[in-house]
This record gives structure tokens, sequence and C-alpha cells, in this order.
């Protein structure tokens, strides 16, 4: 159960940091006179996507672990990840290339997304308290 509490925890931050990326890019496109229905369809897909692909990741990684728990072997499950991954990309190019050949949304709105999950991914990770340091006492010098 811990597993899943992790793992909503991970998804939910990553959803906020997401949606607040994609506020401020929605206010950059209304401050230049560019936001438009499209516009904001592709902000919409795009957290769908970048929030659907993040998820996917998740599920594979926490299976992966928990084969190798069980007493898998690690390199299956480290190929299983990195298949997963490939196969993630090739799905969502084919998405994106679905969409704009239809020219459903905008392309940079919808792409946008994508990299805000990245790079909110590494600031929350950056920014993260590792659970496993011992939390230092008041007047406590010691490294």
């Amino acid at each position: 159960m811990r597993k899943h509490e992790d793992i909503f925890g991970q998804v939910s931050r990553l959803a906020v940091a997401v949606a607040l990326c994609i506020a401020a890019m929605l206010a950059v496109y209304a401050l230049a006179g560019r936001f438009t229905n499209t516009v904001l369809l592709g902000a919409l897909i795009g957290f769908v996507l970048a929030m659907g692909n993040f998820i996917s990741l998740c599920i594979t990684v926490s299976n992966a672990l928990d084969r190798t728990v069980k007493g898998d072997n690690p390199q299956k499950a480290q190929l299983q990840i990195q298949s997963s991954g490939v196969i993630r990309l090739v799905v969502l190019v084919i998405i994106y290339i679905l969409l704009f050949r239809a020219k459903f949304c905008d392309p940079l709105a919808t792409i946008l997304p994508l990299l805000f999950a990245q790079v909110s991914l590494k600031l929350i990770e950056f920014f993260r308290k590792d659970e496993s340091e011992p939390t230092k006492k008041d007047g406590d010098t010691t490294p």
C-alpha cells in the first residue's frame, strides 16, 4: 500500500507543477495576443499526455521492481523499463503527428507540457527531502 501512496504523491506533485507551468504559458500566450481555443486545447492535451507518460513510467518501474524483489532477473527488469521507454516515445510521437496533421491544436502549446514535466521532475527531485538522512537536533553540529 505504501508503494501506491508514493506513486500518488509523485503524480500529484508533478500535476501541480505542470499545471502551474501551463498557467504561466497560457498567460504568456494571452499577453502576446495569441491565446486561442486551439492553444487552450493544446495545453489540455499536452497536460494529459505528459501525465499519462509519467504514470505509465511509474507503473512500469514499480512492476519491474516488484518482479526483481520476488527474485526475477534484474537485467530483465532493466530491459523491460528500457523497452517501455521506447514504446512510450513511439506512442507519443504518433499521437503528436496525428494531432498536428489534423491541425487540431497548437503544436507548441501541446509539446511544452511534456517539457514542463521533465523540468518539474528535475526540480522536484532536487528539492526533495531525503528520508534516509537523519534529522539534526537543535545544537547538533555533526555533518
